[in-house]
This record gives C-alpha cells, structure tokens and sequence, in this order.
C-alpha cells in the first residue's frame, strides 16, 4: 500500500511510473512491475535461488524479459520453487 501511495505522489508532481525501476531480483517484481505499469525491475536471475530469476520458460531479448502466458504471481512457471513448496506440503 505505501508503495501505491508513493506512486500517487510522484503522479501529482508529474512523475510517470515508468520512470520507476525499483530492487527486485525474482520473478513476483517483474510482476509486480508490470502490474503497476513501471519502467521495469532490477533483476538477477543466477541469485536467490529458488525464487530468484525468471520463469523456466521466459525468453530474454536483448537484456530484457517479458512476463510468460502462465497465469499466477510468477512463480508458477519456476519447477525448483514447485520442488521446495511440495517438499513442504508433505
């Protein structure tokens, strides 16, 4: 929520969102980012393994990726994350 609201006050100072990269590192910020129309998200996609990253199936094109047609937060289309929550869960 404080975020949306930071986003409000750079919006009446005529600020646009897409000026916006804030720290991410896993596949939820690039959702995140997405979502609230922002410029991007800092990323490291050999980090903060199991959620670190990109989706398994996502396509990086010229330093840059795009959000996957998996439904979900992002980390859906992430196989060793699945492992980890199913390890859990039993």
């Amino acid at each position: 929520m404080e975020y949306l609201r930071i986003q409000d006050m750079l919006r009446r100072h005529g600020w646009s969102s897409r000026r916006c990269i804030p720290h991410g590192g896993h596949q939820f910020s690039l959702h995140i980012a997405a979502a609230l129309k922002l410029g991007g998200n800092e990323s490291y996609p050999g980090e903060f393994q199991p959620t670190g990253g990109f989706a398994d199936d996502a396509v990086v094109d010229k330093s840059r990726v795009g959000l996957t047609e998996t439904p979900g937060i992002g980390f859906e289309s992430k196989a060793a994350f699945h492992k980890v929550l199913r390890a859990l869960h039993s």
